[in-house]
Order: C-alpha cells, then sequence, then structure tokens
C-alpha cells in the first residue's frame, strides 16, 4: 500500500518542501523544483534523530544513509506518528525477502 506523506527535506545542505511517496520499493521525494527517487535496497541505514542539530524547521528527522555516502534527512509534516511510521513502513520492505 503506498504511504503519501507532506514533508520537508534535506539532502546536500538544501531543504525543499515537498511530498513523499513510497511505494512498493521505491521512496520518492518531491518539491517544486526537485525530485529525489531511490530504491529500498539503496537505504544503507535509517534512524529516527531527535537532537537540536539534526532537526528541520524544528522537527524530528528520519535520516537514511544511502549507499554511497547520500544523507538523506525527512521531517514529516503528516501529524503525530507520521515519522515512525514511515520508518517501519520502510523497515518492513527491507525486510521482505525478495520476489514477496
Amino acid at each position: 500500500m503506498p504511504l503519501d506523506l507532506p514533508v520537508v527535506w534535506n539532502v546536500s545542505d538544501t531543504t525543499y518542501a515537498g511530498g513523499l511517496q513510497l511505494s512498493d520499493d521505491r521512496l520518492t521525494l518531491t518539491s517544486k523544483s526537485h525530485t529525489l527517487s531511490f530504491s529500498g535496497v539503496s537505504i544503507a541505514s535509517l534512524r529516527i534523530e531527535r537532537s537540536p542539530s539534526q532537526r528541520l524547521r524544528g522537527l524530528p528527522v528520519l535520516r537514511l544513509l544511502l549507499e554511497g555516502g547520500v544523507d538523506v534527512r525527512v521531517a514529516s509534516l503528516g501529524g503525530a506518528g507520521s515519522l515512525n511510521e514511515l520508518a517501519a513502513s520502510i523497515a518492513a520492505r527491507q525486510a521482505l525477502p525478495a520476489g514477496t
């Protein structure tokens, strides 16, 4: 089931406001001027960070470290619990065996 959220996201020290779509094994971040899309298997690690230095616009972030060293931080504007739901959805997709 696809997951769509309004988000603020940061990559390469630039912050964007827009949306996130998680569908099957693909995560796509969009804004008016930029799109970043990658497969779930390219996520080397993920964690929720709440420290003031990591927050985006005062919100906790889901930090995704992609293979190749790309660091992506995502803050959900979707309400309480939506960041945890996103993290759980990504982790569940990564845990599925191939072909499932």
